[in-house]
């Protein structure tokens, strides 16, 4: 009964949109639409569904990218079970960590054998709790992601827009849900929150952002490209570089690849459009085999691109919503030495945290790990409860 429902809903608020990975490609001409605005919809069944929703729905929305155009983006709506309460249904928005630009990584497409599924299997159960305890989880899949792209990979302020117009196109498709809303999101996601919780009030002041949470946050862009010229050895985390590098590429024009890269590895650029960022990482071919330093031109021209990676440090942040930070001790990916750094850095710019550190949990592992604290956190946030902080002090060890 409810899926029918919700497919009558669906039909009045929305065109349906094609089957299969026709979805992802928006009809030409694009038709008019504010950033928000839903383009089209259908369900989703696939197994990005999250099973305790009472509804799942894939949406392809409007948003403005970096250089103002409107671009756009696809995205999975996962509404509860049973009636909503007063004011409607709460939202948490879901940013997701790095997946990879290729079409077949878009997490709205993932299935028990997609290519991302050993990282985005085990984020699903923690969000699925979320609908099973009664929150509407919306989830982007990022400009360029299964869309057209460019993709922004590590754009804070892009990447931010997408989540919250994700907010914007769900209570299109749902007005069953509130208006009042918490951001999640992990990695690449937790810098997304970082930007989010400071540029939401102003790109969206209809909808009322609570919360934050952050779950080991790429933080710190620029240092993280800064060394990689310098790097003699091979290291999976080369292919994050290489994917933002390939995105400040697109969205900064005094940013030039071929000013920056040697050919041998301007040859190997377009594998950051074909493949997934595990095959990016780990490939006997992929950017995660070859050393870093041989892969820069000797009068490499990497200042325009340090000065854009610049722009994307969570540093100059003030975020105007309190935030919980969740790291693992012994994440190699972001390392807690990262997040302790940003902690200090935001609380110095006035900004309310909580930060918590799991003690032996690793990158991957920590969005479920940290589930049931950020859950009961982002619960207390909806009660109008007040935020705690531990700024100044030592972390919360668990």
């Amino acid at each position: 009964m409810m899926n029918l429902i919700a497919s009558v809903m669906l039909a009045a608020m929305a065109a349906t949109g094609p089957n299969g990975t026709a979805f992802y490609t928006p009809p030409n001409p694009l038709p008019a639409g504010a950033h928000g605005d839903v383009i089209w919809a259908r369900p989703l069944t696939t197994g990005a569904a999250l099973p305790s929703a009472a509804s799942n729905t894939l949406v392809l929305y409007h948003t403005t990218s970096l250089s103002g155009a409107d671009v756009v983006v696809s995205g999975t709506i996962s509404v509860p079970k049973g009636a909503p309460p007063k004011g409607g249904w709460p939202v948490i928005s879901w940013a997701h960590g790095t997946t990879g630009d290729a079409p077949q990584c878009t997490p709205s497409l993932d299935s028990p054998s997609g290519p991302e599924h050993r990282y985005l299997g085990q984020v699903e159960p923690a969000l699925d709790q979320a609908v099973a305890r009664g929150y509407a989880v919306v989830q982007t899949d990022y400009e360029g992601q299964g869309t057209p792209g460019p993709t922004p990979y590590l754009i804070g302020v892009a990447e931010a827009r997408d989540a919250i117009d994700m907010v914007r196109a769900a209570r299109q498709i749902v007005p069953q849900l509130s208006t009042r809303w918490v951001v999640m999101g992990h990695s690449q996601g937790g810098q997304t929150v970082l930007f989010t919780s400071a540029t939401a009030a102003q790109w969206a002041p209809e909808l009322h952002l609570l919360g934050a949470v952050a779950e080991a946050p790429a933080a710190f862009i620029s240092p993280f490209i800064a060394g990689f010229p310098k790097q003699t050895t091979p290291t999976p985390a080369y292919a994050f570089a290489a994917l933002f590098m390939d995105a400040a590429a697109a969205f900064d024009p005094t940013v030039k690849l071929d000013q920056i890269l040697t050919p041998a590895a301007l040859a190997m650029v377009p594998q950051l459009h074909d493949e997934c960022v595990d095959e990016l990482a780990t490939s006997p071919t992929g950017w995660g085999s070859i050393v870093p330093a041989s892969s820069f031109r000797a009068d490499a021209m990497v200042a325009p691109l340090l000065k854009f990676a610049a722009t994307n440090d969570a540093g100059g942040l003030h975020p105007t919503v309190p935030i919980m930070l969740a790291q693992g001790s012994a994440d190699t990916t972001v390392p807690k030495a990262s997040s302790d750094a940003i902690v200090g850095i935001l609380c110095g710019n006035g900004a309310t945290i909580h930060y918590n550190v799991y003690q032996g949990i690793g990158h991957e592992p920590l969005v479920m790990r940290a589930s049931d604290d950020a859950l009961t956190w982002v619960g207390a946030r909806f009660a109008g409860q007040p935020a705690p902080t531990n700024c100044g002090g030592a972390p919360t060890l668990h």
